[in-house]
């Protein structure tokens, strides 16, 4: 304790008692605590006020997979959007530090977004949800253990008929999508609520009406050669936009003397407008009228070949009259059309109007 005196250390440190200590000569001990009255006071007035200190706590049982000073990476998956990208986690004493793109992802291929990049700040915010919480006689909420969290949510669980149960959840995919259906199948109920801040309602219905399932379609686009989007911002925050990047720029690449051609339709000059050959900015709401619009030519016109549109083939002899028989039937009910000449009448009664 020589040379530390009763003024915390620093009446050596100034003037004559400087000087005087000085001659004296620093030793380990009076080191360590004038550098730390120092370091202590520069950090009270450059730090803000309003937030508490932290506190640097070392291991004293050290962690097998943790070595201080190395990184560790670990695998895991993003859960910023519905697309699942693959992510490796680097990972510094217990904390992590930053997200990367896996490269062995088949959805991201080592790639990561914007959103995926801001996942720590969500980790680490101030204002999260620390631990379970509980609302009390006076109506706010106040912190319990998780042992008196889980005994709380089993004995609800236990008194409720199976059919009041509902769960919500995020647009989950895979084994916790599957977890949370058999959980409940279990319960007996059917009560699943998703929430996305996103939401893909309006497409759930138009894949259940067109493909029979209510699901989340997935998209080639590095195979398509003509991509017509109509407010699919699928370049920022549609599905899954890293995705749906590589495959835009697969179908948009020069490749065999040809590339692929992109037309937005959208009212906002999105990053996906802003990368699309045309952009047809509609008035807001309008965008099913131009769609049908499409379709009523695609349908007057003949112009597409698939279900429910067929260019006729021409046919020469054979026919129910003979001859060569060109044009279409005015027959559109559901029989077999038959062809006919100009003016004759079919087995409906109807006449042809064409020839």
């Amino acid at each position: 304790m020589d040379g530390v005196g009763q003024h915390d250390g620093m009446d050596g440190m100034s003037g004559a008692d400087g000087l005087h200590g000085a001659e004296r000569g620093m030793n380990r001990r009076r080191f360590l605590r004038v550098l730390g009255v120092a370091g202590g006071g520069s950090l009270a007035a450059t730090a803000c006020g309003s937030q508490s200190p932290e506190k640097l706590i070392p291991y004293l049982i050290p962690v097998e997979d943790q070595v201080p000073g190395v990184a560790t990476w670990y695998a895991t998956t993003c859960r910023e959007c519905p697309a699942g990208c693959g992510v490796h986690a680097r990972v510094r004493e217990g904390r992590a530090v930053k997200l990367e793109g896996n490269p062995d992802h088949p959805i991201n291929h080592g790639k990561l977004c914007a959103r995926g990049q801001a996942a720590l700040q969500g980790l680490y915010n101030p204002d999260r949800v620390r631990g379970p919480l509980a609302k009390n006689a006076a109506g706010t909420f106040e912190p319990i253990s998780w042992q008196d969290a889980v005994t709380r949510v089993g004995e609800r669980l236990g008194a409720a008929p199976g059919a009041q149960v509902w769960f919500v959840t995020g647009n989950e995919a895979g084994t916790f999508d599957r977890l949370v259906s058999d959980w409940l199948t279990t319960l007996g109920s059917s009560g699943r609520v998703v929430y996305e801040p996103f939401g893909y309602e309006a497409l759930r219905h138009a894949t259940r009406e067109v493909f029979g399932t209510e699901e989340l379609p997935r998209y080639d686009l590095g195979a398509a050669r003509y991509i017509v989007s109509f407010g699919a911002d699928f370049l920022e925050t549609w599905l899954s936009p890293l995705e749906y990047t590589r495959g835009f720029v697969a179908s948009h690449a020069f490749a065999d003397g040809t590339m692929g051609k992109f037309v937005h339709v959208e009212p906002r000059m999105s990053l996906t407008a802003q990368n699309a050959d045309e952009w047809i900015p509609p008035a807001p709401g309008t965008e099913g009228v131009l769609a049908l619009a499409i379709a009523h030519v695609i349908v007057r016109d003949r112009l597409g070949s698939g279900a429910g549109i067929h260019r006729r083939p021409e046919r020469r002899g054979g026919g129910r009259h003979g001859g060569a028989t060109r044009g279409r039937p005015c027959h559109r009910g559901r029989r077999p059309p038959v062809e006919l000449r100009r003016g004759e009448r079919g087995p409906d009664g109807r006449v042809r109007c064409r020839a």
